[in-house]
């Protein structure tokens, strides 16, 4: 089970990768524009998603910055937050990979932002993370292409072809 996720913590590097180069494109301007989106922009959206990816990091290392909600924005330019991204799926990366391969049959407890105290099966918690980016940045795809960019193919697939 290792080997998956660790698979998954690389597909996400790279689609992440693929997802801020297309971004770069936007001015500041149709950066932060509100489109309506869940998280307003294209702005809000990856903030999001290094929010949330955050927030389960420190629950699994008991260590690392702690967000207070989820429509935090942590970076406000670009250029941090692209910088801030990528040092984060680094530390995913490593985090899978440092996981003896009993952690991902164990459970999880942790506390929800809330203080509300959960117990989840450690896998089911990563399949989560990288279920969670996925939809999110399916969001952000569409914000691109809202703006007549060429958003990239980001389909787990492409990436397994791309080795």
């Amino acid at each position: 089970m290792k080997a998956h996720f660790e698979r998954f913590a690389r597909y996400n590097r790279w689609a992440n990768r693929r997802l801020y180069a297309v971004a770069a494109e936007l001015s500041d301007a149709q950066y932060r524009e509100d489109r309506s989106a869940f998280f307003r922009s294209v702005r809000g959206t990856l903030n999001h998603i290094l929010v949330a990816d955050r927030v389960w990091l420190r629950r699994i290392e008991g260590d690392g910055p702690t967000p207070f909600a989820l429509d935090e924005i942590l970076y406000d330019g670009f250029d941090d937050l692209r910088a801030a991204r990528e040092a984060e799926d680094e530390r995913l990366i490593r985090v899978v990979a440092e996981q003896e391969e009993a952690r991902f049959a164990a459970d999880l407890h942790y506390r929800s932002l809330a203080r509300q105290a959960f117990t989840m099966p450690f896998s089911a918690v990563l399949a989560h993370v990288f279920n969670h980016q996925t939809h999110h940045r399916g969001q952000a795809h569409t914000l691109l292409t809202q703006f007549g960019l060429a958003a990239p193919s980001i389909d787990f697939a492409y990436f397994l072809l791309d080795k």
